[in-house]
């Protein structure tokens, strides 16, 4: 039996865009290790080797690291896909929420990019992914705590990726947009009844829900991360999504005015709708 093309640790594993990507990659050869908050949950034919492990648990990133180190001895690639939001207003998410928040986007992917560098660094070889957003560029109104998350870790990804170019180590930030998961179905919401800020809440999600729908697939950034590990000349930045959030909307972002850019994003939600009937 011919040995696995090489070794990936990718977390979120057990949906979304880290399960087409274990799929993916796994059923290319890869040897995937992947972790899952529970993995009690998963079904018994997933692809790839169970980690547990919960981002803002640092003991849990640690544990998690060390384990699938000693199961697979090395790892050529390190995919940092988990990830999670929260949706309500910045004056009304409790700091509690706003803290969990960062450390679920910030502080346990800082963590795994930390382990990664000095996995790869002292072997002059490998390849960290770093599944990111759109959103980093362009936030979201009532995803602020989210938005802000992403665009630390983008910047992050930049940083470590000019550190480690003398090591040959590439690091690649992937940005999608609007991906049909079940994210948002697990998505906490932490508006209130009586808030001040709920029919333009109301709003952004109704219009969230109507883009999930007709958005692409998680396979879509599956087969980019696949594209990526594969290509000859590794990309620094990959966006992914519809051609306009993926292509034209990050045109906006560097070249217009940023008033008319956050407007613009707040037409997209359809948020100027209700301003009129307030």
């Amino acid at each position: 039996m011919a040995a696995p093309k090489k070794n990936v640790f990718l977390t979120g594993a057990s949906s979304g865009i880290g399960q087409a990507t274990a799929w993916l990659l796994s059923q290319n050869g890869y040897a995937v290790w992947g972790t899952t908050r529970n993995v009690k949950k998963l079904v018994t034919d997933s692809p790839f080797y169970p980690i547990e492990m919960r981002l803002e648990n640092a003991g849990s990133v640690e544990a998690a690291w060390t384990e699938a180190l000693r199961q697979a001895d090395q790892f050529d690639i390190v995919i940092q896909n988990a990830g999670a939001g929260i949706f309500g207003s910045i004056e009304e998410v409790t700091i509690d929420d706003a803290r969990w928040q960062w450390q679920v986007l910030v502080e346990g992917p800082l963590q795994l990019l930390k382990l990664a560098a000095a996995h790869l660094r002292p072997r002059g070889e490998g390849l960290i992914i770093g599944v990111s957003s759109l959103a980093a560029e362009l936030p979201m109104p009532f995803s602020g705590h989210y938005s802000a998350g992403k665009a630390a870790f983008s910047a992050l990804l930049a940083g470590l990726s000019m550190e480690l170019k003398p090591f040959h180590v590439q690091v690649v930030d992937v940005r999608p947009g609007d991906i049909r998961t079940a994210f948002n179905d697990h998505l906490p919401k932490t508006m209130s009844i009586d808030s001040a800020y709920l029919p333009w809440a109301s709003q952004a999600w109704e219009e969230t829900a109507t883009l999930m729908k007709k958005a692409p697939s998680p396979e879509l950034i599956a087969r980019a991360i696949k594209d990526i590990i594969e290509a000859k000349n590794t990309p620094v930045l990959v966006r992914g999504g519809t051609f306009f959030q993926a292509m034209l909307s990050p045109l906006g972002a560097r070249f217009m005015p940023r008033r008319w850019l956050l407007n613009s994003i707040r037409s997209y939600y359809k948020l100027d709708r209700v301003d009129g009937k307030k």
